[in-house]
């Protein structure tokens, strides 16, 4: 019978990687503890709408602060409110980015990606093309490298 080496996890630092691990997830709870009790409130330029977001960047409240709303044109009203609601989760968001307190991918904040200002397609290509270039499969114009084995 062959005897198998003794796995020892801190040879192959698998007690450093679940530690690691553990305090991800540590600060991951506390970034959602802290988004979970985050909230946005903005108000319309003119201070007759106020809106408050919870710290995803949704509206949990639209309030009207006084009665002028009833003499605006329904276009008028409709403007205001979209401004003070793109405003708001703007806001929002970028409370949230300054919770995370690091960019997710590099460049790209989670305040960014949450709104929708990061094109995936564009961001994954470009992440793509670095790996590649880094990695010496390709060459800064994007064409591949004829590989030679010297023989």
């Amino acid at each position: 019978m062959v005897d198998q080496p003794e796995f020892r996890a801190d040879r192959y630092g698998l007690e450093e990687a679940l530690s690691m691990l553990a305090e991800e997830q540590r600060k991951l709870e506390e970034f959602q503890r802290r988004m979970n009790e985050a909230s946005t409130t903005v108000e319309s330029a003119n201070k007759m709408v106020a809106a408050t977001f919870d710290g995803r960047g949704e509206l949990v409240r639209l309030e009207f602060t006084n009665t002028r709303y009833r003499t605006m044109a329904p276009a008028e009203l409709a403007s205001l409110l979209l401004e003070t609601l793109r405003r708001g989760r703007e806001k929002s968001f970028a409370k949230v980015s300054e919770l995370a307190g690091r960019d997710v991918l590099p460049g790209v904040s989670f305040g960014q990606l949450a709104a929708g200002k990061v094109d995936l397609h564009e961001m994954t290509e470009s992440m793509m093309r670095s790996m590649l270039d880094l990695s010496g499969i390709v060459d800064t114009t994007g064409k591949k490298e004829s590989q030679s084995d010297g023989g």
